[in-house]
């Protein structure tokens, strides 16, 4: 979910790539960036010009799966299309089955829906007039739409980070399952300091790092977001709602990631990038990116 937050992204330098000390400091970066972020402008698609990681088809065969919905930034309307359609409704019971404690969600969220099945079956068929008189059942049920935002909540976005991530192949001492992003990001970044050789995947900050094919990006959208990811070393543990999404292609001026629970669906998003692929600060009003966990090659 994006939730708006009243603060701008402020670029900080990263600690894989230049000085930590320096990670406090408010960058001019962003007033370079602010023309072009600010507005959401209508993203070119990219061309599959290079390989891709399995985490990245993983998460693409999921966006196909879900209708293959492709947006620019950050749209403020939702998709035409957000029916809870039986394919969509089981993928997502089938996110929450590959998270710790996901079960018993995945039980919630089919109950919610055998209920309003029953309302809608206890309902039958309601009676149209029509301007000559004539009278016409028709189904309750065919004539209202279910839609998917209303299986919204509990937030799933993270659940479905950790199912691509397992289909993928990835094991779970390299990103563990879970319901809560910033869960598994403390993992990773626990590893990445105490082991960077085995490692599977480095932080940077995203004005450092252009993201590839089977990174993740993830932004911030507490009311106080950090200005650097090596803030979120002092606070391990502690709850933080965060936001990732798995990048899928990346070029000059663009960067594609796929992502779930947004706008209540799995969306591709294209972002603003710069010359060399690095994402452009999100615009005030929105979440803004503090980390690329970027996957290196595994021998």
């Amino acid at each position: 979910m994006w939730p708006l937050v009243p603060k701008m992204n402020k670029a900080c330098d990263g600690l894989f790539g230049r000085r930590a000390s320096r990670a406090m400091r408010s960058g001019s970066a962003v007033l370079l960036f602010l023309g072009a972020a600010c507005a959401t402008p209508q993203v070119p698609a990219l061309p599959d010009t290079e390989p891709m990681a399995p985490l990245a088809r993983a998460a693409l065969s999921e966006w196909e799966a879900w209708g293959g919905i492709a947006v620019s930034g950050w749209p403020e309307e939702r998709p035409a299309d957000t029916a809870a359609t039986p394919e969509r409704f089981a993928r997502l019971v089938g996110y929450w089955t590959a998270v710790p404690g996901g079960a018993g969600v995945a039980r919630l969220l089919s109950g919610q829906r055998s209920a309003i099945a029953a309302v809608l079956t206890d309902q039958g068929g309601a009676v149209e007039t029509k301007g000559d008189g004539r009278a016409t059942t028709i189904s309750v049920a065919a004539s209202w739409s279910e839609d998917i935002g209303l299986y919204a909540y509990p937030a799933w976005s993270a659940a479905f980070i950790s199912a691509v991530v397992r289909r993928a192949g990835i094991p779970e001492s390299d990103l563990p399952s879970s319901a809560r992003h910033a869960h598994y990001i403390d993992a990773v970044l626990a590893r990445a300091i105490a082991d960077p050789q085995g490692a599977r995947f480095h932080p940077y900050a995203p004005e450092d790092r252009a993201p590839r094919s089977g990174d993740l990006l993830c932004a911030d959208r507490s009311p106080v977001p950090l200005t650097h990811w090596s803030m979120r070393l002092a606070e391990a543990g502690r709850p933080r709602p965060m936001h990732c999404d798995v990048v899928v292609r990346n070029g000059p001026g663009v960067v594609e990631v796929v992502g779930g629970n947004v706008q209540d669906m799995v969306v591709l998003r294209r972002l603003p990038g710069d010359a060399v692929g690095r994402v452009l600060p999100a615009p005030p009003g929105q979440p803004p990116f503090v980390l690329v966990l970027v996957a290196q090659e595994q021998g």
